[in-house]
């Protein structure tokens, strides 16, 4: 059975991964970067990407996740989706492996872990340290020290859900009546905080004390109903995600069985698929996202909370019920994968680039990208692969003309390769979206550009279009 299980979720994955059916923009562009100056400069990174607080940072072990399939696969941006399939799989063999066949079926079918093992961002992995944190729990007494680990990388991923781990754990522990061995379990937290302390050490304590202005001044004690009411129903939304299919009638459908699975439950008095360390876990977030800052991804942690629960129920409830139920997440799981054609897509950004070296063939040009949220990571990482792979890089690639500050990495990768001082004979502009952004009108951009007169436009999907301009 598992290993049919696998067969279905690589199915419902591969396609999307080698045809770069996959989002590339902001984030990826960002963290491709860091990953490619690691590979390339072998310079450690003791903290990882910034997070919502300004000047406090996740840990570092998001990069070091990429940088073997990053290294393996010569740099190609599939290696990031590769590595968070690797980790789906992981996920669906613990699954089948303590907890049941009906949970490991969720896992490979449900909408929420397909999206997250044939994409890559940093929160994704809080799906598998959660898992894991609900697999010490079933026997904690003799897994304090690994409890500890995975609170701490915790931290790497998604801080924001991480620190109700420090709550939650704790106190389910405490229901329990478990011992805690606090010396293993703070040892455990504090073995991934290394990286950063050494940082915190080297630039003046910047995170401490970004989190205490955070407390300070910032919106962490900001609630009213208009925010619960919010927070709530993105949480629900998100998590539906997680034990729903995804398509309108087999939604319904699911949701109408859970329903009869929970009344039958009821009405028999076999509800024990509400555990304490269940409830917890959800509801302490929950309250905690009503205070503090939230966006959706914080929510990734939890999801393993309601396959578990939703697997408990549904070994509870009539073989017609439970079947029924995972057929329609099976179904809505096969599918043939939609061609992408938005501008956040790989293979549209690929098309871009791919034309651009058409169309200046071995002559020098420059390259500016203009995009909603006006850095161009993805774009900056797409040229240095290029490069690297023995394309000429162009003279200039930025979001603007003599504009590099923003990509902190760039200069020492440049250094990796030999400068041509060639005049300039091309000059194309990558523009997302070509209608006018409110906070960053397309003509603003255009005014920095410095240009006569428009050679050509091509168009790559109703959301991106490639210009030479002279």
């Amino acid at each position: 059975m598992l290993i049919l299980i696998i067969l279905l979720a690589l199915a419902t994955r591969i396609p999307f991964i080698l045809g770069y059916n996959f989002p590339f923009s902001f984030d990826h562009g960002r963290d491709a970067l860091a990953v490619m100056h690691l590979i390339h400069t072998w310079q450690l990174k003791f903290i990882g990407p910034w997070t919502s607080i300004p000047g406090l940072f996740f840990g570092p072990g998001w990069y070091y996740l990429l940088a073997p399939g990053y290294l393996l696969m010569q740099g190609n941006p599939y290696a990031g989706p590769i590595t968070m399939l690797i980790i789906s799989l992981i996920t669906i063999w613990l699954a089948y492996k303590y907890f049941g066949v009906y949970e490991t079926i969720i896992f490979s079918s449900a909408p929420i872990f397909i999206i997250t093992s044939t994409s890559a961002a940093n929160p994704f992995p809080m799906v598998l340290v959660s898992l894991l944190i609900l697999i010490c729990l079933k026997n904690p007494n003799r897994k304090m020290w690994q409890l500890g680990l995975l609170i701490g990388l915790g931290f790497h991923f998604s801080s924001a859900l991480a620190i109700f781990y420090l709550l939650i754990i704790p106190l389910i522990l405490g229901i329990k009546k478990i011992k805690i061995g606090w010396l293993k379990l703070i040892a455990g937290a504090g073995i991934p905080f290394i990286p950063q302390l050494l940082f915190e050490l080297k630039n003046n304590f910047i995170e401490t004390r970004a989190v205490i202005n955070y407390f300070i001044q910032g919106e962490s004690q900001r609630i009213n109903l208009g925010k619960i009411q919010i927070v709530t129903n993105s949480i629900i939304h998100e998590l539906g995600l997680a034990i729903l299919p995804e398509q309108k009638w087999l939604k319904i459908t699911a949701m109408a069985l859970v329903a009869a699975a929970i009344i039958f439950c009821w009405k028999k008095k076999k509800l024990n698929f509400v555990l304490p360390e269940l409830v917890l876990f959800l509801i302490i977030p929950i309250i905690g996202f009503w205070w503090l800052h939230y966006n959706v991804w914080y929510v990734y942690g939890l999801m393993p909370v309601v396959v578990i629960a939703i697997g408990r129920l549904l070994k509870s409830s009539p073989k017609f019920i439970t079947y029924g139920y995972l057929g329609l997440l099976v179904i809505g799981a096969i599918k043939i994968p939609e061609q992408q054609a938005g501008a956040g897509f790989l293979k549209t950004k690929l098309a871009a680039i791919n034309y651009i070296y058409e169309q200046a063939g071995n002559q020098p040009f420059s390259s500016y990208q203009y995009l909603p949220n006006i850095y161009d990571y993805a774009y900056q990482y797409l040229y240095f692969w290029q490069g690297f792979n023995g394309r000429q890089l162009p003279v200039e690639f930025s979001y603007k003309p003599g504009e590099i500050s923003y990509v902190s990495e760039k200069p020492d990768l440049l250094k990796l390769f030999k400068k041509e001082e060639r005049p300039i004979e091309h000059i194309f502009l990558i523009i997302e979206k070509p209608e006018n952004i409110w906070h960053y009108p397309l003509q603003s951009w255009l005014d920095n550009i410095h240009y006569s007169e428009i050679i050509s436009q091509k168009s790559l999907g109703p959301e991106l279009e490639v210009w030479e301009v002279k």
